[in-house]
């Protein structure tokens, strides 16, 4: 049995909770809880739980309340727990650890320096202490345990700093001085370990704020601790030699093995860094033809010089001669971001701004950047940092003129190697019977055209044949290149290295060159072994096999855990071969949607129905067992993903976004921008309107997403004129609750209201409950804004007994979020609080990042009206910043509204307005005119001049009497009293 208080109360029987019952007999066993096995008297009792006013019953609504604890112990577990009653009051009966207060506190005061248990005393914290609790006992309790709680964390945090882990404190630290602007030992450990990973910078800047906030709240300076640690900071003694430096991007593929030659190509790049006029970044350009080493000479130079680039190396495959099209500038931007930005940040929308941000995060940064296969100079221009601390190294077959007259490039050609090198590498890989047919491996050098990518090739069938002398083997070679020559009409390089490749294939069986073959046709650039035995048909093991002898003969290499590429002049090749197999490439892609669906089945189980079906495939897949493998399955085969809506037919693209969409629904902003809209030009070109449409719908929501109304409702309606030119009323109810969910963004609830009405209608005639459910939610919740609560209750019950039935709980969470808002708005505080978490809750389980931020922004407001500014305010910028990371552009106006008044609540008008201001600012900027008249109404709060005020008040009355809203006349009212105080 165990009892917990940090967080809810709550009795735990085996991992199971045990209800206790309503927040007062709560606050009973919670002060037995705290006082185990010690008496505390009635009267304690009493003030502890009822406060200076109790009612005349109240003794005999304890004893009642403890007879039902007693209860419950006694049915928990007989024998275990108990409430004892002594003279002038009772006792809990109970061990110590069984209680989480007391493990947290031993934890500490036994272990304050060990990292491990600290972590686990941490680990005991669920949230706020005694949750649900209200009166000046429980809030006392709260903040002593929440000191105790900040002590904590700092302890944990030196531990870690001490240990050279500082990177990981960065994050619990800074959300905990943003909670606690005035804690001064939160602030010097966030100042320690800022310095520990090299941003002193930051932790000077830190500590201003924190000096500033301490003079204009509490009028003094620093205390000794904290200023110590910033004079410490200022004269570089702090202690850094075991502290683990700021993670950092090491993206450089592995090291080439047996790299031989290019010395003269080195020393220019050596030379090219050391010249470097500190003014603006070293860029070189190493061109060349296909198969001459360009990208391992960089990857092996970048593997010489890392450590000249602390702070990261970025590697990117530009894909600019690959079968398929080069990657985008933008998309290009989007993946060097992803190694650059904080996990979970969000991505810019646009080219120009992930070049601007791109720009902006490798400022004053040491980084090499290495760009490869660059198409044009047009694909890599916006890709260049503009800070002098950066190296770039671009690899192209093109020689990239403009990079050398407009941006300054160095230019090294990278030619074929000279004989001696050629014979060195063929030594390297051969070994010693280079040195006894020294004209053979000359012949052999010349044969393979002295590129690096031929002779590895013709080294490995050397050493698969050890017994056949190289002077054989350069026969048969030439055999091969006569034939090639006569069959081609010509002698040029590339005829000759077809005949390599041709050559290097004869040692394989002819499995194993149909496997290669079938690769060449494989639409993404990386593959594993399932994609194989869906191309060949073969089992899983026997597919591990092939891929095995491929990487053997150098045919494909590793790029990961069961990830494989292919040079982009052998899957040429590859793709030349003859193979009459059409149906290779209907079972990768049944493969590959059939997983697909099976993922999105673990994920989203309740909308199995609203997405296509999609036949099983008769190859291996992998196992999918749980959502979390569902989720990482899909992150990682991504890419793969965006390959195949572009290279494929028609269908696949429509069906790929069809199945993709809630997966892509908030997430991977650019992955789906692309899926969508190839699935907008594949549904056109065979003339599906109903498929256009889906795919329409799927792409409005990225847009609304973004605060692209206009752009949102266009694609919403022209998706509803195709819907109903398909004969597809599903479709149209769908587009019909979209341009609603439009509606209640900008602000206009009945709108919005009346939208969902007639999707509900068209849901309800089809019957589709999902449609249903989804609907009666968005009602429900738009007319608990419109003072519709009635009608918001039974509608928001109506759906939470659809979405449990379809095992919903994505529609669950929501409606949890439309109950809080009307148990909020009739007083129920504490239900409102407790609703709003348990979304947020739900939300985290799912991924859910955007839609918990509504979660955690709605506790925001029920705690403000609670009384309780300090825990909403921190409430409120927690959802900021997941607004911020994950989209929701209207969000952000709501929770920088909400952080306005928690902060004049907490007596920081400045910061108030500083915080209206900005939401004014981004719900003007997005159409949010309830936000707009929110943000009027608190600036007027906190003007000083009575024009400025009157200005706002009349502002937002009139923005909240064009949307109908109540508020309205509340406005009014604080206009009119203010008037009269004056």
């Amino acid at each position: 049995m165990d009892f917990r208080l940090l967080g809810p109360v709550r009795l735990q029987v085996r991992g199971q909770n045990v209800a206790i019952g309503e927040p007062r007999r709560q606050a009973v066993l919670a002060v037995l809880l705290l006082e185990a096995g010690r008496t505390v008297g009635v009267d304690l009792l009493i003030d502890r739980v009822w406060g200076e006013s109790p009612p005349g019953q109240v003794r005999r609504s304890l004893q009642a309340h403890i007879t039902r604890i007693r209860r419950a112990l006694e049915q928990a577990d007989p024998g275990g727990a108990r409430v004892a009653r002594d003279p002038g009051g009772y006792r809990l009966v109970a061990r110590p650890e069984q209680v989480d207060v007391f493990r947290f506190r031993r934890l500490l005061r036994e272990h304050p320096t060990d990292v491990s248990r600290l972590s686990a005393a941490l680990e005991l914290w669920e949230g706020e202490p005694l949750a649900g609790l209200r009166g000046d006992w429980a809030e006392r309790t709260r903040r002593t345990l929440r000191q105790e709680y900040t002590a904590a964390i700092v302890a944990w945090a030196d531990a870690k700093i001490r240990d050279g882990d500082a990177a990981a404190t960065l994050t619990r630290l800074t959300e905990l001085t943003d909670e606690n602007p005035l804690q001064e030992p939160a602030a010097a450990a966030l100042m320690r370990a800022l310095y520990a990973v090299g941003r002193g910078a930051d932790a000077l800047t830190h500590y201003e704020r924190i000096l500033r906030a301490l003079r204009e709240e509490l009028g003094a300076d620093p205390g000794p601790e904290l200023a110590a640690v910033h004079e410490a900071v200022l004269r570089h003694d702090l202690p850094t030699a075991s502290a683990a430096p700021a993670p950092v991007p090491a993206q450089l593929p592995a090291d080439v093995a047996s790299f031989t030659g290019r010395a003269d190509v080195l020393a220019e790049l050596d030379r090219f860094l050391a010249d470097g006029t500190g003014e603006e970044p070293v860029l070189v350009c190493l061109t060349g033809t296909a198969g001459a080493g360009k990208t391992a000479t960089a990857v092996h130079w970048g593997h010489r010089v890392r450590d000249r680039f602390p702070d990261g190396q970025l590697y990117l495959d530009l894909c600019g001669y690959a079968p398929g099209e080069p990657m985008p500038s933008s998309d290009a931007l989007a993946a060097l971001l992803s190694a650059l930005l904080p996990e979970g940040t969000r991505m810019p929308p646009g080219q120009a701004e992930r070049a601007a941000r791109f720009r902006t995060e490798v400022a004053s940064r040491r980084m090499l950047v290495l760009l490869d296969n660059a198409a044009t100079l047009e694909q890599i221009r916006p890709l260049l940092p503009g800070t002098h601390t950066c190296a770039v190294v671009v690899t192209s077959r093109d020689s990239l003129a403009g990079l050398v007259a407009l941006h300054g490039a160095h230019r090294v050609d990278v030619d074929r190697l000279s004989e001696a090198d050629a014979a060195d590498l063929l030594r390297r890989l051969i070994g010693t019977r280079v040195d006894t047919e020294p004209e053979a491996t000359a012949e052999l050098a010349e044969r393979c055209v002295r590129l690096p990518l031929t002779l590895r090739l013709a080294a490995e069938l050397a050493v698969s044949r050890p017994a056949t002398p190289l002077s054989r083997l350069v026969g048969e070679l030439r055999a091969a290149q006569q034939t090639l020559k006569l069959l081609s009409s010509g002698g040029d390089q590339r005829a000759a290295v077809r005949a390599v490749f041709s050559w290097s294939l004869r040692q394989l069986s002819e499995d194993t060159i149909r496997a290669f073959a079938l690769l060449g046709r494989h639409p993404a650039p990386v593959f594993d072994s399932y994609a194989l035995a869906a191309l060949t048909g073969h089992s899983f093991d026997e597919a591990r096999a092939v891929l095995d002898a491929l990487v053997r003969a150098h045919l494909v290499h590793p790029t990961g855990d069961d990830r494989y590429g292919m040079h982009d002049l052998l899957k040429a090749y590859a793709a030349e071969i003859e193979s009459d197999e059409p149906a290779a490439l209907d079972r990768v892609y049944g493969y590959y949607l059939a997983t697909i669906a099976a993922a999105m089945d673990r994920l989203y189980p309740a909308e199995a129905n609203r997405r296509p079906s999609v036949a099983s495939p008769e190859c291996a897949m992998p196992a999918l067992d749980d959502a979390d493998s569902a989720r990482d399955w899909l992150d990682a085969e991504l890419p793969t993903v965006q390959a195949l809506a572009t290279a494929g037919r028609p269908e696949h693209a429509v069906t790929l976004s069809a199945l993709l969409f809630r997966y892509l629904d908030g997430h991977h902003e650019t992955a789906a921008l692309a899926v969508h809209g190839h699935a907008i030009k594949a549904a056109r070109a065979i003339g599906d309107r109903a498929a256009e449409a889906d795919a329409l719908v799927a792409a409005g929501g990225l847009h609304m997403q973004a605060g692209r109304a206009v752009s949102a409702a266009a694609d919403m309606w022209a998706a509803y004129a195709l819907f109903g030119e398909a004969g597809n009323p599903l479709g149209q109810a769908r587009a019909l609750g979209n341009v609603g969910m439009i509606e209640e963004s900008a602000g206009y609830y009945r709108q919005a209201a009346d939208y969902y009405t007639r999707a509900l209608a068209l849901f309800h005639r089809l019957g589709d409950l999902t449609g249903q459910a989804h609907q009666l939610t968005r009602l429900g919740t738009v007319e608990a804004r419109i003072d519709r609560r009635e009608e918001g209750y039974e509608h928001l019950r109506q759906a939470m007994a659809l979405h449990q039935e379809a095992g919903h709980r994505f529609g669950e969470a929501w409606v949890k979020i439309g109950l809080g808002e009307l148990a909020a708005n009739e007083g129920g505080l504490a239900d409102s609080c407790r609703l709003h978490a348990e979304a947020a809750a739900l939300f985290g389980r799912l991924g859910h990042r955007g839609s918990e931020a509504w979660a955690i922004d709605g506790l925001g407001r029920a705690e403000a009206l609670d009384g309780r500014p300090v825990d909403a305010a921190a409430h409120h910028r927690q959802a900021l910043d997941l607004f911020r990371r994950h989209g929701g552009r209207d969000g952000e106006s709501w929770a920088l509204n909400g952080l306005g008044e928690a902060c004049l609540a907490c007596g920081y008008p400045d910061t108030a307005g500083a915080n209206h201001a900005e939401a004014l600012d981004v719900a003007t900027r997005y159409g949010c005119h309830e936000q707009v008249a929110r943000a009027h109404r608190g600036l007027a709060r906190v003007a000083s001049d009575p024009e400025t005020v009157r200005d706002h008040y009349e502002r937002a009355i009139a923005r909240y009497a064009e949307l109908g809203l109540p508020a309205a006349e509340c406005t009014r009212t604080e206009l009119a009293e203010l008037s009269l105080s004056c």
